[in-house]
């Protein structure tokens, strides 16, 4: 019940006031809604960040121009009260001032507990950016082996598949319970690597389900819709199957999925054997990421760069200055307008 516009339960003789989790369910429950098509108190047009929009045109491939508007009727971004809470987790400035806890935090752990840290961070921004952060994080805190498959040629191997990583890591994004406390969280150990995020399955589906083929029952509809049209996620059900598949191609064990208290978790364990480290891979990998957003988006700042590579200012300004003295980048701009642009000059390789 409500009483002064706030929610109420009654619990024996007395009323007590609902927590913000269940007044969201509460919500819900009585409007037929899911959390992400709900109104995003504080959230308007203003708010909006194009440069959010555009990165989600070209992940699209959509036309750049497109308004914001028509995306956001497109997408079904539009309540009768506002801008759904999706919007605000796709588009927004600063997303966390609207939604504290739609944040990532990632951690480099010594050994097989949580106890020392080796690296933490917390990702804020939209939940694109930050799946992008945590896949840099994970390819920068894990080994990057090598296989030679001739002469001269060479394929770089990465501990944990990286398809198999990107949809996990997706799924958590976009799949997650937002209206329960907790974040996601990717845990990296010395012997595993573990992606978390807060909500159970749903009652009639089992986690051995999960290892064959299951009917998608997405949590939040129109954050799912979004990420489809992204090509990040199929809407067919067949994510874990797609994981478990890139591992098993990959030579690796099975993954382990497992609903732990109030939380879904996909348990990567290390193959038995990896292939030769390679020294010079997790820079190179970097400098992969980076031309790829410059190709993508055009250009390049060094904060944009830090938040992709998971590294900090000074690093990253020498990795781009490496990257401009390659001949692959051209620095323009001066202070904050400083960024990077693909050079027209042929690329010196070493």
């Amino acid at each position: 019940m409500w009483a002064f516009g706030r929610p109420l339960k009654r619990v024996g003789r007395t009323n007590q006031r609902l927590s913000a989790e269940e007044t969201r369910r509460l919500i819900e429950a009585t409007t037929g809604r899911t959390w992400d098509a709900l109104p995003c108190p504080g959230f308007d047009r203003k708010s909006i960040d194009r440069q959010a929009v555009v990165a989600l045109l070209r992940r699209a491939a959509q036309p750049v121009g497109t308004p914001t508007d028509t995306v956001l009727q497109n997408l079904n971004m539009l309540t009768t009260e506002g801008l759904c809470q999706a919007a605000a987790l796709l588009f927004a400035r600063n997303p966390q001032r609207f939604l504290v806890e739609a944040v990532v935090k990632r951690g480099r752990f010594r050994g097989s507990t949580s106890v020392d840290f080796l690296d933490q961070q917390t990702l804020e921004g939209n939940v694109l950016d930050q799946l992008d952060s945590a896949l840099a994080f994970v390819a920068r805190n894990t080994r990057q082996g090598i296989r030679i498959t001739g002469r001269p040629e060479r394929e770089t191997v990465p501990e944990y598949p990286d398809e198999a990583v990107r949809e996990a890591v997706a799924n958590a994004i976009c799949h997650r319970d937002y209206a329960a406390t907790g974040t996601v969280q990717v845990r990296i150990y010395d012997d595993r690597l573990d992606i978390w995020n807060p909500g159970r399955l749903p009652s009639d589906l089992s986690v051995e389900e999960l290892y064959r083929e299951h009917p998608s029952r997405p949590r939040n509809p129109r954050l799912a819709a979004a990420f489809y049209r992204a090509r990040l996620i199929e809407h067919w059900g067949t994510g874990t199957l797609r994981i478990v598949r890139a591992c098993e191609a990959a030579g690796m064990p099975r993954p382990k999925f497992a609903a732990e208290m109030g939380m879904f978790v996909v348990r990567f364990g290390r193959p038995p054997t990896h292939p030769r480290p390679a020294t010079r891979e997790g820079r190179d990998e970097r400098f992969r990421l980076a031309m790829a957003h410059v190709l993508e988006h055009g250009r390049i700042t060094t904060a944009e760069y830090e938040r992709l590579s998971g590294l900090g200012e000074r690093q990253a300004l020498k990795d781009l200055s490496t990257l401009v003295d390659k001949g692959q980048l051209t620095r323009k701009g001066r202070g904050r307008g400083t960024h990077y642009v693909p050079s027209t000059e042929d690329p010196v390789r070493d």
